[in-house]
């Protein structure tokens, strides 16, 4: 009898410190405050996540309709991306279960930590208090049964987002981290792929503007010979018509340089082949400035040209870099080949936020309340 009194009253003071605890902690807000640190921290790192898998989404989508053509070689981008499309698409989904799971989660959290929680406990726990020293038997359970529902409902998300916090940070983070980084290179790829895609479309717009410049040239260089080889016919029939004028004067106007002595048909017949002669000499300049132009256009080309088989020239500076075509193999042929371990990586870092943000919180909620239930019947 002695020994059962000394159980019940240790019993009493041990649910007595528990009364006290468990108000304090929800005043002093602690747990509290390292739950909503950890959800935003959980938030910020799976929306990194989900901002990776609509960019790499978004490059998938944008380069799936793109070929690259250079000099003898031909790539298909979407064929090689093809398997990744589908993939991302669902991953991108996913998240968003989990980011919804940990919004929830901080939803809750702000509605249990609110003070009217914290109040309701520390009246129950007064109550209960002195219930333990002043009540009988059956009031003293119902007000201890009360007090371990609202402190269910007051700590057991925070002590599941502790339980999950230390899951997290013992054994999936590190890898979680890699993961993430794995992803951020892929997506870096398929950005280089993008940007070697961009240069090849400007070289290739390059490309037809000048070969369009320079048949234009082309049409203006011929157009310029036929009006050479028409001027030319027509200073020689003003010339001979000029020798014969001024051979027919005879005198000093046949012997002088000075043609003001001549008759006026002589003088008319000099001045038309003048500027006869002028007209000739402005359309070989012409035609000259228009075969250089030429001749830079299709060196222009040809830079172009070499500049795709990843050969120099001296025209660096005037064109875009066209992509290499050794390099755009390369690329395509190693995201290809690491095409199975991007998908294994993206379904394992799929598995840890899922684990994280649904499984484990359940699995701890559940437990607790398997620790509630089997404890219900001996209060």
């Amino acid at each position: 009898m002695n020994t059962s009194v000394k159980q019940a009253s240790a019993r009493r003071y041990l649910w007595l410190v528990v009364l006290i605890s468990l108000p304090a902690i929800s005043w002093w807000g602690v747990l509290d405050d390292f739950s909503s640190e950890h959800l935003n921290a959980s938030i910020s790192s799976a929306g990194l996540v989900y901002g990776t898998a609509r960019g790499i989404n978004a490059l998938v989508s944008l380069l799936q309709g793109t070929e690259i053509n250079v000099p003898f070689v031909t790539f298909s981008i979407g064929e090689v991306l093809d398997p990744v499309n589908d993939l991302i698409e669902r991953f991108s989904d996913i998240i968003l279960l989990a980011l919804g799971s940990l919004a929830l989660q901080k939803i809750l959290l702000a509605v249990v930590s609110n003070t009217i929680f914290t109040v309701l406990l520390s009246f129950v726990a007064l109550c209960t208090g002195l219930s333990l020293f002043l009540g009988g038997r059956k009031l003293q359970s119902a007000l201890l049964r009360s007090f371990l529902v609202i402190a269910f409902f007051r700590f057991s998300l925070g002590l599941v987002v502790l339980a999950n916090s230390w899951v997290d940070s013992t054994f999936l983070d590190e890898a979680d981290q890699q993961r993430h980084i794995a992803m951020e290179k892929f997506q870096g790829e398929l950005r280089q792929i993008d940007t070697l895609s961009r240069r090849e479309a400007e070289a290739e717009a390059l490309l037809g503007e000048l070969t369009e410049k320079r048949s234009i040239l082309e049409r203006d260089r011929k157009e310029t010979q036929g009006e050479l080889m028409l001027l030319a016919a027509q200073i020689d029939t003003a010339e001979r018509t000029f020798n014969e004028l001024r051979g027919n004067a005879g005198g000093l106007c046949k012997l002088s340089e000075i043609f003001r002595t001549c008759p006026e048909n002589v003088q008319r017949a000099k001045d038309a082949l003048d500027k006869l002669e002028t007209s000739r000499d402005g359309l070989a300049q012409k035609l000259a400035a228009t075969e250089q132009a030429v001749e830079d256009m299709q060196a222009r080309m040809n830079c172009l040209a070499k500049h795709s088989r990843g050969e120099s020239c001296s025209f660096w500076d005037i064109v875009p870099d066209a992509p290499d075509a050794a390099a755009l193999r390369a690329k395509l042929n190693a995201i290809n080949a690491g095409l199975s371990d991007f998908t294994e990586n993206s379904i394992n870092l799929l598995m840890s936020l899922l684990l994280k943000t649904v499984a484990i919180p359940l699995l701890f909620i559940f437990l607790l309340l398997k620790i509630v239930q089997r404890n219900w019947g001996r209060i």
